[in-house]
């Protein structure tokens, strides 16, 4: 059986609003989950999970008919959802009564449930969030009804608040395959058994490095599964160490050329280290500016000129803080706090 899992799609998120940019990255949620069906409907693909947060919030009922005629075009592929923490089942929710294809199955229970598809031998369990956060483990201990059948769970979670998932909830049950969705990076927990699809697309500057989803075979209750990246658009991180010396236009002519180099889609996603001038600090504002340029993160340091700073406050406080610090065995935790120290008194 062939199958695509995909997870945290989050159809209507909102990306970089404040980016000339912003509306052609709205639309990349939605261009990378038509990919997807498009994929699903070329290889005829047997079965589409997805693991939810289809949508960053309450879907309209616009929306999910979009979806729905979208789904209806892979009618030889059945597909099996559920709700996440950004979609999650509201009392007032269009999931609750909105009428899907035949070839949908929504698992939106509170509770642990499966749907049994018929011509697939394969039971798909799973459940929906009716709250933002789930703070119990919810996926231990989970067991799969007898039968000869390939079992499938879908998951969403994987931190404290959101049903905490860790490998070893499934090292004594029988599923052939677990979905997860939640966090957006991708990443196999348990080789081609335990997977997290991570976000399709990413949806903030944090989301760093290739996404997409996975394709996968499962034959004779063994699954193997390979990752997709999709190209739409990945957050690039670029850390530069700078000194004093440096310049604004030399910093800027850099990452200039360092960016025309890149492909198209990649965005970046800047941080500053090393020392600055304190008297001509660096303009991050001119930097965030920049095209493709996203995030500028400024972690540089004053570069103090400690005894001439000795020197110049003799007694008063700042000279005593400098030489009480210089006096304590030196590391990181000392270096941070001379620094730190200093910024504040010289700010006062």
């Amino acid at each position: 059986m062939k199958f695509i899992h995909i997870a945290d799609i989050h159809l209507g998120a909102k990306p970089d609003r404040d980016k000339e940019w912003a509306k052609e990255r709205e639309m990349h949620s939605w261009q990378a989950f038509k990919e997807v069906i498009d994929k699903a409907k070329e290889e005829q693909v047997q079965l589409l999970l997805i693991a939810g947060d289809l949508f960053h919030g309450q879907p309209l009922v616009k929306e999910l008919k979009e979806v729905n005629y979208h789904f209806s075009r892979i009618p030889q592929t059945q597909v099996v959802l559920i709700a996440g923490n950004h979609d999650h089942l509201t009392p007032d929710s269009c999931y609750r009564t909105f009428q899907w294809e035949k070839n949908v199955h929504f698992l939106k229970s509170e509770e642990i449930d499966y749907i049994e598809l018929e011509g697939l031998d394969t039971r798909v369990y799973g459940m929906s969030y009716w709250k933002k956060e789930i703070l119990e483990p919810r996926y231990k201990d989970i067991h799969v009804k007898a039968g000869d059948f390939f079992n499938i769970l879908l998951a969403h979670g994987g931190d404290e608040k959101h049903i905490p998932i860790s490998g070893s909830d499934f090292a004594d049950n029988d599923f052939d395959y677990v979905a997860c969705g939640h966090i957006h990076k991708p990443v196999q927990i348990v080789q081609d058994k335990v997977v997290m699809a991570g976000a399709l697309q990413p949806i903030d500057c944090n989301d760093l490095g290739e996404h997409g989803y996975f394709e996968g075979e499962i034959k004779n209750h063994v699954c193997h599964v390979k990752f997709v990246p999709l190209y739409y658009c990945e957050y690039v991180p670029l850390k530069l160490k700078v000194s004093p010396e440096i310049t604004q236009g030399a910093l800027q002519e850099f990452l200039e050329n360092r960016i025309r180099l890149a492909p198209a889609y990649q965005k970046f996603k800047i941080t500053l280290n090393g020392y600055c001038d304190r008297e001509n600090p660096l303009d991050t504002e001119k930097m965030k500016s920049m095209d493709r340029v996203v995030k500028v993160v400024n972690q540089c340091r004053a570069d103090y000129d400690f005894e001439k700073l000795k020197r110049q406050y003799g007694q008063q406080i700042l000279g005593r803080y400098i030489r009480a610090l210089e006096e304590m065995p030196q590391n990181k935790i000392t270096e941070k706090a001379l620094y730190y120290g200093v910024e504040a008194l010289m700010a006062e």
